[in-house]
């Protein structure tokens, strides 16, 4: 083998090489950029599952008890709480939705009945969220402001029927 036909060769290896280690860090690079893009899309659909499962709850909580029975802005124990009464069998029932330690909670129980001496605690815990903020914004409609656990903000109207 003379030195031409050596340097012909040796040249023919470094380009491939150069070639594979281009492709290599071409592929490296699109994984990452692929990976960021998935994480942002996961944390998107995250906090926007989240936020749309509060605003599903909270108006179908309203919406089974809004036609027969009474959805008011009320207090639980000096907690603001959205009461939703109902009549069964005679006696008068309230459902208290209510925040609670960082999440929103549900306590159904009789009205007049005594739960013990921390009945905030005695609701079972539906969701995280950091505030929120009841009020009636009209004679006929509701308006809650939700802090999510991420910080963000939401607000819902509910239109009401039984008023």
């Amino acid at each position: 083998m003379n030195v031409k036909q050596e340097k012909n060769h040796i040249v023919d290896v470094l380009f491939v090489l150069a070639l594979f280690v281009v492709f290599t860090l071409s592929a490296l690079v699109l994984v990452i950029l692929g990976a960021n893009v998935y994480r942002q899309t996961v944390s998107y659909m995250d906090d926007n599952y989240t936020a749309r499962t509060a605003y599903s709850y909270l108006t179908e909580k309203v919406r089974q008890n809004d036609l027969y029975d009474s959805v008011s802005v009320g207090e639980l124990e000096g907690c603001t709480a959205l009461v939703l009464t109902r009549e069964i069998g005679g006696a008068d029932y309230a459902t208290y939705l209510y925040l609670h330690d960082g999440s929103l909670r549900e306590l159904f129980m009789r009205q007049g009945s005594d739960i013990g001496s921390d009945p905030l605690s005695a609701g079972r815990e539906i969701m995280p969220l950091q505030d929120w903020d009841l009020q009636n914004a009209g004679e006929h409609l509701l308006h809650i402001g939700l802090t999510l656990e991420d910080g963000s903000c939401k607000e819902l109207y509910i239109s009401l029927h039984s008023h």
